[in-house]
Order: structure tokens, then C-alpha cells, then sequence
């Protein structure tokens, strides 16, 4: 096997974007990353997404460096963690030793087997992709991220290129590809739509960070689902083929599923610098049933598909945007049959019963993910949120439904603040919804501060019922201000009032700024707990 000495080879040089403490942006090796892991705050790529994809990539090494030749048990996956958590850096020998035996395969431009691409890989027309469709931060046709519009997109440095190559196999759009020569599903030079995006686009992403790299890497390492001798990531199977892998259909675990080869693709390189790349369809992989693999993700029920007759059909729970602890129920909460927690979450809970973590132990929960257009083929926008709490706060079920509960304490209360809004902008004379729906932005923005402070010492489970009731108090104060706020903007014309019809009726009822009022404060206590609501009919509901 023939190796270009040019061809860059990932474990020595860098192209793996970090953090340090102190603020400073470096490009590391993957040798230095797994050296220096306790001394890096994080990744820091061009795209939060792309941070996900490459830790997922140094989650696969790890997999692949502490895989057992027989089925591993729970005790000993958290011997072997709880060793190199206490430790404080990973073992060099182990990691460098495992990377050095694939050393061939992490070549970007290997003459016959380039790191996750296809070395022959053309079409019949011999035209490429063009790099616009390699980089997710410049929309094709929609360049309104700006970090590489203008002439920056002729090219790529190879660094650059093997992060977004990282990337594609990750979070690439469905739609129509360009046709491999060599891919038996190409009609008339295109590689139709597979249904679905690459394979973490099907995901709402859960990741859990430390107080560095070195903690995230293992926090987040699915070792109880990484017990299968036989899950390897993709340098360690055959070359991939432009077409479809018939021998390997479907992951046999999670370091194989963190590396899946979604796309094939090559990177063309001219002087130095990547000019173009051509990228086609992959090994195809729907988002069903996938939990026993994939840990970075909630799990739902599908009624729709286990209604078909196959079993219980269970798909990824994807984010919706908005501050994370507005959903945090999909996240938290396993109901039997219906939701699975992240399956990384479950890891944590584990660690934290085995003693290997404290109950108080401080994590950052970040949720990420791609939003996508009609049939997944184009990229319509991003979520990237985080929120800092104790461990046991997001595993303890007590103690995650106290949290799941603030949330929704305040979610009604902010349903009350809005339709405050909407009953003074009737009483004023108005029929617009915008007073209404801008309030709901309002309301949240206010919470959202107080929230994250007050689930950062959540840990106490003895402590809950005083928790949540300091909570609605929080909440009742900041938003009978808020309310207060409303009512004097919406002027004099809502303190005189007018009749409007009561909802459901063709009835008349005046309303004013000072009945709004007590709706809302009536309103508002019920959300949150505090006192009955008196038997008042709502303008607004």
C-alpha cells in the first residue's frame, strides 16, 4: 500500500480545533488532543455541530482502544472508567498504542484508502460537488453565515477540510447527490434522496460536558453500550466501496454508529489546499430503533409506526427551538413505553450509584442539532443551548421531576403573562395577536436567567417541596413586575375598557385593564401553586 508522505495523516498534524483555559483557539493532532485532553476546555470548530461530529470521532477511538475481545461486563466497564477517571488523563501508551496500529487509515489523502472517503471515487461526467456542499455554515444559495462566503470558498486548507469531512458524514442534508460511478442506486448521473440526512442529523444531540476535555471525552463514553467485541469504527473495517456496503446494513455498536459512512466522498486537492469535493450518497440508516447504539440521544415511541405491526418502533427525540429547560421533560424523563432518557444520561446514573461520581457533581447538559428544510435536504437553522447542573439533578428521578416541574411552572405562569397582554390589547381597543406572542418572548427571557440559578443547586432530594415553592415565589415576583409593566404601557384607553364578546359566545363582557389584572394574578397563582383561582370567566384562555 503506497502512502503519499504529503498526504497528511491525522494523528500528526492539526486539524482537531480546541479551547484552552485560558481563551487561546489551537489546531491540534489527535495524538495531542488525547495528551493534552486535561488541559482543554473543549473543541471549539467553526459550528457547534461540527464540535459534536469530531467528538464523536474521539469517542470512537477511545471505544476502539479500550474494546474487549469477549462481552464486557458492568462491572468491569466501570472498573475501566472509574481507572482512568481517577487517573486524570488518559493512558498515552493505551490510546497512542491503539491509533498507532490503525496509523494507515487516518491518512486524508492516502492513495487507496483516505480517511473516511473513497479514493477512486468519480462520476461519469467528471464533474464534483463543489465545496459549498461540504460546509453546513454557507446554506447553498443562502450565504447568510459569513465565515466562509467571498473567495474563501475556492478553497480549503486540509485541516479545515477533514473537520467538515467529519462533519458531512454526520450532518449532511438529505436530497439528491451526485452519482457515483460504481453505485448501482444512480439513475441518470444522480444519487437520489435516501430519505432521511446523515446519520447524527436524525438525532436531537444530549451531550454532557466536564470541567474539560479529558471529562467530557469520558463522561460521554458509552462504555455499558460498547460491549460488543465486534463494534469497530470505520478504519478498522474495509475500505469503503462508492456504493452501498452489502456486508454491513446495519451498526453493531456505538463506535461503529459514531463513525457511520452516511456519504461517499472524496476531497480533491490541488497545491496543498482542498479545491473540491464530490459527495454522494452512503450507507443508508433510519433513525428507528436505534437506542441500544446510539447514546447521545432521547428516545419516543412512534405510535404511527408500532401501529404497523412490526413491534415497538422508538425514534430519536429531536429539539425544539428554544432555551433548553422549556423542553427538559424529553430529555429527563423515562416513561416506560413511552420515552427513554439519553442512554448517556443512564451512564451518568450509573456512575453516580457505583460511587465513581458524586450525587453533587457538577456537568454542563448541551443540546445541539440541525434543523432541516422540506424532505431534510437543505439546512433551515441550528440549536445549541446549555445548562449547568448538579449530575444528580438531571439522573435522580425525584430530583429530575422537581426540575421538569419548575419548567412548567413557569411555562404556564408565562401563558398567563401573555394572555394579560392580549386581554389589555382588547381592552384597548386592538385585535391584534402580537401583544400575545411577543409576550410569551418576554416572559421566558425574564425566567430564563433565574431558572439556570436555581437548578444549578438542585440536589437535595429531601428538599424539594421547599425548592419548588421558592421557585414559584421567584417566579410570581418577577412576572407581577413584568405584568405591572404591561399594564401601564397599554394607557388609558385600557383603564376605561371596552365591551368584547366572551369566548365560545356571542355575549358581550367589558373588559378593562383592572379586571386583565385580576385575571392574571388569579391566573398566575394557579400556575405556580399558590392560591385557589376565583370563579372568573378569561377573555383569553
Amino acid at each position: 500500500m503506497t502512502t503519499d508522505g504529503g498526504a497528511f495523516n491525522l494523528l500528526d498534524e492539526p486539524w482537531v480545533r480546541v479551547r484552552t483555559h485560558t481563551g487561546e483557539v489551537l489546531d491540534l493532532s489527535l495524538r495531542q488532543v488525547f495528551e493534552r485532553a486535561h488541559h482543554l476546555n473543549g473543541l471549539a470548530g467553526e459550528v457547534p455541530t461540527q464540535d459534536v461530529a469530531v467528538l464523536r470521532v474521539l469517542e470512537a477511538v477511545l471505544l476502539g482502544a479500550t474494546r474487549s475481545d469477549h462481552l464486557r461486563s458492568d462491572d468491569e466497564s466501570i472498573d475501566l472508567w472509574d481507572a482512568w477517571w481517577r487517573s486524570g488523563k488518559f493512558p498515552t501508551d493505551v490510546v497512542w498504542g491503539y491509533l498507532e496500529r490503525h496509523h494507515e487509515r487516518f491518512y486524508l489523502l492516502h492513495q487507496s484508502e483516505p480517511f473516511m472517503q473513497v479514493a477512486d471515487l468519480h462520476t461519469a461526467s467528471g464533474n464534483a460537488s463543489g465545496l459549498i456542499k461540504l460546509i453546513a455554515d454557507v446554506p447553498d444559495g443562502h450565504q447568510y453565515f459569513t465565515t466562509r462566503a467571498g473567495r474563501e470558498i475556492e478553497s480549503l486548507s486540509l485541516a479545515e477540510a477533514a473537520r467538515w469531512l467529519v462533519h458531512c458524514h454526520a450532518f449532511d442534508p438529505a436530497g439528491i447527490k451526485t452519482g457515483a460511478v460504481g453505485d448501482d442506486r444512480v439513475k441518470g448521473g444522480k444519487g437520489y434522496s435516501m430519505g432521511y440526512p446523515a446519520w447524527v442529523g436524525n438525532l436531537g444531540v444530549i451531550v454532557v460536558n466536564g470541567a474539560n476535555l479529558f471529562e467530557t471525552l469520558l463522561l460521554n463514553l458509552p462504555l455499558s453500550l460498547g460491549t460488543n467485541p465486534d463494534d469497530r469504527p470505520v478504519w478498522e473495517r474495509p475500505a469503503l466501496p462508492s456504493g452501498v456496503c452489502a456486508d454491513h446494513l446495519a451498526p453493531t455498536g456505538p463506535a461503529d454508529l459514531f463513525t457511520w459512512p452516511s456519504r461517499r466522498v472524496r476531497l480533491l486537492e490541488r497545491n496543498g489546499l482542498i479545491v473540491d469535493v464530490q459527495i454522494s450518497n452512503g450507507d443508508r440508516l433510519g433513525p428507528q430503533n436505534q437506542s441500544g447504539n446510539e447514546p447521545m440521544s432521547s428516545w419516543r415511541k412512534s405510535q404511527n409506526q408500532s401501529k404497523r405491526g412490526e413491534g415497538d418502533v422508538y425514534m430519536p427525540v429531536l429539539h425544539v427551538p428554544g432555551r433548553i429547560w422549556q423542553g427538559l421533560g424529553s430529555l429527563l424523563i423515562t416513561a416506560r413505553g413511552v420515552t427513554h432518557r439519553a442512554p448517556v444520561l443512564d451512564w451518568l446514573a450509573t456512575l453516580i450509584e457505583s460511587g465513581c461520581l458524586p450525587a453533587g457533581f457538577r456537568v454542563r447538559l448541551r443540546t445541539v442539532g440541525l434543523e432541516y428544510g422540506a424532505q431534510a435536504s437543505s439546512i433551515a437553522g441550528a440549536v445549541d443551548d446549555g445548562l449547568d447542573a448538579r449530575a444528580a439533578a438531571l439522573t435522580e428521578p425525584i430530583l429530575a421531576q422537581c426540575a421538569v416541574d419548575a419548567a412548567a411552572r413557569a411555562g404556564s405562569a408565562v401563558v398567563a403573562l401573555a394572555n394579560l397582554a392580549s386581554n389589555l390589547e382588547q381592552a384597548a381597543g386592538g385585535d391584534s395577536e402580537r401583544p400575545r406572542s411577543r409576550t410569551f418572548e418576554f416572559g421566558y427571557s425574564l425566567l430564563d436567567g433565574p431558572y439556570r440559578r436555581w437548578l444549578s443547586d438542585l440536589v437535595d432530594v429531601a428538599t424539594i417541596a421547599e425548592r419548588l415553592d421558592d421557585w414559584s415565589q421567584q417566579v410570581r415576583r418577577i412576572l407581577l413586575d413584568a405584568g405591572q409593566s404591561l399594564i401601564t404601557a397599554a394607557g388609558p384607553a385600557a383603564v376605561v375598557g371596552r365591551p368584547v364578546s366572551r369566548m365560545g359566545s356571542d355575549e358581550k363582557q367589558r373588559i378593562d385593564s383592572g379586571l386583565a389584572e385580576i385575571w392574571f394574578r388569579a391566573a398566575l397563582n394557579k400556575a405556580l401553586g399558590i392560591a385557589p383561582v376565583p370563579q372568573r370567566q378569561e377573555v383569553a384562555s
